[in-house]
């Protein structure tokens, strides 16, 4: 188990020297809100890779890459304890991520519209056989999933309000998580206010009808601790545009209070180019 965790932890590692290594400036291009999509793809030609560092001294990659005008794919990979003195300890595979514009605003729509995959889950991962512990009672993990679930098969819409320099963002999705809390069919909301060229406000509600989580749902627990609280979490980001291809952000996740460990801060550094 040590072994695996150190290759786990080398090959990320690698990654972010490799990303690092061969990315080149280009214009800034974003799909995602904070952990919801939106209807945005990359052009054909187009790529960003993305650093998001968050707690226990996790780090997750993630690249995407226009193929047409209207299609783009990705994959992401993480994982805690790569800052600090920790033992490293890989997320259990890469995910990946499709999505598909169906329409642009303006093309006879009101607002653009998309379908897509997205495999990749946010915040901690629970791994089956580990114990986890709240408020001194614990228990031994029967399933395996991610703190926030990955969003899976989804639909987006977006809006643009121009002269308010404001867009609106939402869709449904369905999660193919192990959680027993999630439902079959959940709901996003979002926007971005660009306050100046430079600076942007956004603001999310993720995960609606997620049903509540009790230790005993997820693990081998003699007494029942609440793990999630029932509802979506809401996320504040703030996004400076440093240069036309780097793009800094500062995320307060979770100021819903949704999880026992909530109040969780997350940094993002996107870079962008073409290829």
């Amino acid at each position: 188990m040590k072994n695996r965790s150190r290759v786990k932890g080398v090959t990320l590692i690698v990654c972010i020297v490799c990303a690092l290594f061969f990315t080149s400036a280009a214009k800034g291009v974003e799909t995602n809100l904070i952990d919801t999509p939106t209807a945005h793809v990359l052009g054909a030609g187009e790529y960003f890779l993305r650093f998001r560092f968050y707690q226990e001294g996790g780090i997750l990659i993630k690249g995407s890459a226009g193929l047409t005008e209207r299609l783009t794919i990705g994959a992401s990979y993480g994982g805690v304890g790569v800052i600090g003195t920790e033992t490293i300890k890989g997320n259990p595979e890469p995910a990946f991520s499709l999505k598909y514009k169906l329409g642009e605003e303006g093309e006879n729509m009101p607002f653009a519209l998309a379908v897509g995959y997205e495999g990749q889950g946010y915040g901690k991962y629970y791994y089956r056989g580990e114990t986890i512990t709240i408020d001194e009672v614990g228990g031994v993990l029967n399933r395996s999933f991610y703190q926030i679930n990955s969003k899976g098969f989804y639909l987006a819409l977006s809006k643009e309000f121009e002269e308010l320099h404001l867009n609106i963002h939402g869709g449904v999705n369905h999660s193919l998580e192990d959680d027993p809390g999630k439902p079959g069919v959940s709901f996003f909301l979002g926007g971005e206010f660009e306050v100046t060229p430079n600076f942007s406000l956004k603001l999310e509600y993720n995960n609606g009808f997620h049903d509540k989580i009790g230790l005993k749902d997820v693990s081998d627990a003699a007494v029942d601790k609440l793990l999630r609280q029932a509802g979506g979490e809401i996320n504040l980001g703030l996004k400076i545009q440093y240069s036309p291809h780097l793009i800094l952000e500062i995320d307060f996740k979770d100021l819903s209070g949704r999880y026992t460990e909530a109040g969780n801060r997350t940094f993002q550094i996107t870079y962008s180019g073409e290829f």
